[in-house]
């Protein structure tokens, strides 16, 4: 499941592309898909959410802030940093956690996680090209690299708190009311020019799309399939994300296919297999110990 939710992630930067084509800024981009992901969530789950505990209210705030801000600095970050760089300084979510889930909950990785994580790094290098790039950090990058631990947190609650909340769907619901209320003041205070440049047609139907399948569907997944691994697995899995939305991108014709997409891609698939693999069920392996 959290493969498909890669896949639907990946699939979103073209979607978002084409709403920042159409005139959008990141404030009322956040603004409008939370109110369709509201609008929506309330017409198909409105028995579970009129049931929502204080709990499910206050774990969907907590998340959906943490959301807001994650894809708030991450797309604010592009102005300052290229998007090759805006994409690996992320994956840095992925190395935070286990780090995060050591010492504030005592949870030690494993050995292989160490390996598995350091090779992901290194393909999603290979994907986005980073090393043929000027490494020098910017404030763009500080504000990824930041916005990368707010991934971390929404990860790791994902993990711990889904399974404590009546419905998955209660707590999106509740992360798509903290980005369209966010994102509405982000635009009232930053972006009113803007949104009479806004070609409002043009945008419709992909911002529909982000709204309703990536941050509705995919997101209702994640925290269903997060109660069945724990957030490195997780995490690790959802990189694939970049190496989905490349082969997105060279399908729709916006890149070429690349030597450097194909093996970074192998790369994570690699990673991926050897965190889902217990070593100790491995005949050869199990005799040495």
């Amino acid at each position: 499941m959290l493969l498909l939710v890669a896949i639907l992630w990946g699939s979103s930067y073209v979607f978002a592309k084409l709403t920042i084509q159409a005139g959008m800024h990141s404030g009322v981009i956040n603004a409008c898909r939370g109110t369709m992901c509201v609008i929506a969530g309330y017409i198909i789950f409105y028995k579970q959410i009129n049931k929502m505990t204080w709990l499910d209210f206050k774990l969907g705030v907590l998340m959906g802030t943490i959301n807001f801000l994650g894809y708030f600095l991450q797309t604010d970050a592009l102005r300052y940093t290229t998007p090759a760089k805006n994409a690996f300084l992320t994956t840095l979510y992925v190395a935070i956690a286990p780090l995060i889930l050591w010492l504030f909950w005592h949870e030690r990785p494993q050995r292989k996680t160490y390996f598995a994580v350091a090779l992901a790094i290194i393909g999603m290098a290979v994907i986005t090209n980073v090393a043929n790039t000027e490494l020098q950090l910017n404030f763009g990058d500080f504000l990824t690299v930041v916005s990368a631990i707010f991934w971390t947190l929404q990860l790791i609650f994902f993990g711990k708190y889904a399974p404590k909340v009546s419905s998955p769907w209660v707590v999106i619901f509740m992360i798509g009311l903290c980005q369209g209320t966010f994102g509405w003041i982000t635009t009232g205070l930053f972006e009113r020019t803007n949104l009479t440049q806004i070609h409002w047609v043009q945008a419709l139907i992909p911002l529909a799309i982000l709204a309703i399948v990536v941050t509705f569907l995919a997101q209702g997944m994640q925290i269903t399939a997060q109660q069945y691994t724990d957030a490195t697995s997780a995490g690790l899995l959802l990189m694939l994300e970049s190496f989905f939305a490349s082969t997105m991108s060279v399908i729709m014709g916006y890149d070429p296919l690349t030597p450097q997409l194909i093996w970074g891609g192998l790369i994570l698939l690699l990673a991926n297999a050897i965190m889902q693999i217990n070593f100790q069920d491995v005949p050869f392996l199990r005799k040495q110990h």
